[in-house]
């Protein structure tokens, strides 16, 4: 038993304010009716003080009509002009064996005053629950009925959802068919003008997947070829990239110092490690920022990944659709201090995810 809802609906539905609750488990409905609003007494013997909106019997196995329950009933009766009758259920879930003494358990009420609410269904509360009341008027075909449908209750409408189901007509199921096929057509249609655009970008994919992410390249060769480019391109108000000073002549090749060649200055070791950091991350789509690109959409032969550390990252750019340079930048303002990519800041910090799409 549900004593909260039953309790809510009890004092919603009668109006109650004050209580009186006798036999098994009184003190958990009653509770429950205090927390519902009325006040809420578990009858402990003697005399009642009277004037309750509601005496309820909670009438257990042994409960018959007849002996020290019918001293209890009178007892109640003296509490309010209204009693509900609460047969509980056994172990398995049924109602008391007190129902087949329906008649007896009436011609009991009646003595005391009371008759059925005939138009109140208590069976919310237990099945064979009633509520009887001094003031009650019912003609006995009603009686009869309303014993009839204590002792035989109705089964659950079960069938009620298929026949709502059922009641929709057959012109709106051909409306909503037609509905549905417009919008497969239209869900079709889009996916022939995704897939069209899609071709030369797949294209694009392939050729950067197996040129720009090539393991084999000379990094610093290529660095070194495209840097006063990518100095042009940074502009006026960026830094500029400096060279790593020349190498000492011990560290030098053997030829190189037996030619008696002067030593080129090489690029600096954290930008080389800058830019295989990136060209290896999934974050970078080499595809993706070359189409976002205009400078190396409209013919430039600069490594994306060059361009992109050398110059997109100073510009604010993202390398790719799952890196938001600008919200990593407002979380770690120190990137851009130390004069870093944003990606490749992420990257050493270590804490991005595996992007969730391939390189």
């Amino acid at each position: 038993m549900d004593h909260e809802l039953i309790a809510h609906r009890l004092v919603n539905e009668l109006m109650l304010v004050s209580v009186l609750v006798a036999g098994e488990g009184g003190q958990a409905f009653a509770e429950a009716l205090g927390a519902a609003g009325a006040a809420a007494e578990v009858y402990a013997g003697g005399a009642p003080h009277g004037g309750d909106d509601l005496a309820i019997l909670l009438a257990g196995q042994d409960a018959s009509a007849d002996g020290a329950t019918r001293e209890l009933v009178e007892t109640l009766s003296q509490a309010s002009e209204r009693l509900l009758f609460v047969p509980l259920p056994d172990a398995e879930g049924h109602g008391i064996a007190a129902l087949p003494e329906l008649t007896l358990w009436f011609e009991m009420f009646a003595e005391l005053g009371y008759q059925p609410v005939v138009d109140f269904d208590a069976g919310f509360v237990a099945q064979g629950a009633f509520l009887v009341d001094r003031a009650a008027t019912a003609a006995e075909s009603e009686l009869a009925a309303f014993a009839d449908r204590l002792q035989n209750p109705p089964a659950p409408a079960v069938a009620e959802p298929v026949a709502q189901a059922s009641a929709i007509s057959q012109a709106e199921v051909s409306a909503l068919r037609d509905q549905l096929a417009a919008q497969a057509e239209q869900a079709e249609a889009a996916l022939q003008e995704a897939q069209a655009s899609n071709a030369g970008w797949d294209g694009l994919r392939a050729w950067v997947n197996a040129a720009v992410r090539d393991p084999a390249r000379d990094t610093e060769l290529a660095l070194l070829r495209d840097l006063p480019r990518l100095q042009t391109l940074r502009g006026a108000d960026a830094p500029p990239i400096d060279l790593q000073p020349p190498s000492p002549a011990p560290e030098r090749g053997f030829f190189a110092r037996w030619f008696g060649r002067p030593p080129k200055p090489g690029v600096p070791l954290r930008l080389l490690e800058e830019t295989a950091l990136v060209r290896a991350s999934s974050y970078f789509d080499p595809a993706w920022y070359i189409a976002s690109t205009p400078e190396l959409c409209a013919g430039e032969t600069i490594d994306p990944v060059f361009h992109y550390v050398c110059v997109g990252a100073v510009r604010g750019a993202d390398p790719g659709p799952w890196f938001d340079t600008a919200a990593y930048l407002a979380d770690h303002p120190e990137a851009a201090a130390i004069g870093q990519s944003a990606l490749a800041h992420a990257l050493r910090a270590g804490t991005l995810p595996e992007a969730p799409v391939p390189g």
